[in-house]
């Protein structure tokens, strides 16, 4: 990103000699790299989303299968009923779990992937907008 940034900012001041359009052009580098990665981590947000609902498909397959085996207890025999009930809120708190990790994982790199951004659009400014000069064009 920064390599990219530096040299569109060079190149937009070779070509139209003013520090604006430097300024701008590393903005727009900057903001489509934000906005190419954002893109990037859709796939992951939607895994991060589905994960809690596989975990709820769980928890009703747990229930029906301990419903399936009502009548075992109803004979005295609750030992699948509650084996069934078990794996059933066990899948949702697994799911849970995950996702919440997963969450806090998502949210770790986006906050790397901004600090990537805002820190080439500083390091730009200040190394290189900064000690942009426009010649006077009466000098020539």
């Amino acid at each position: 990103l920064l390599p990219r940034a530096l040299l569109a900012g060079l190149h937009r001041f070779q070509t139209t000699r003013s520090i604006q359009d430097v300024s701008n052009t590393v903005k727009d580098v900057c903001e489509t790299e934000a906005d190419r990665m954002e893109t990037e981590l859709s796939i992951v947000r939607y895994i991060a989303w589905a994960i809690p609902s596989i975990g709820f498909l769980g928890t009703v397959r747990g229930i029906g299968t301990a419903l399936g085996q009502a009548y075992q207890a109803v004979s005295g025999d609750i030992v699948g009923v509650t084996v069934s009930l078990g794996v059933a809120f066990n899948s949702t708190f697994v799911a849970l779990v995950v996702s919440i990790f997963l969450m806090f994982l998502l949210h770790q790199l986006q906050l790397l992937q901004d600090r990537l951004v805002l820190d080439t659009q500083n390091y730009c400014d200040e190394r290189l907008i900064r000690h942009l000069q426009v010649p006077d064009q009466a000098m020539t």
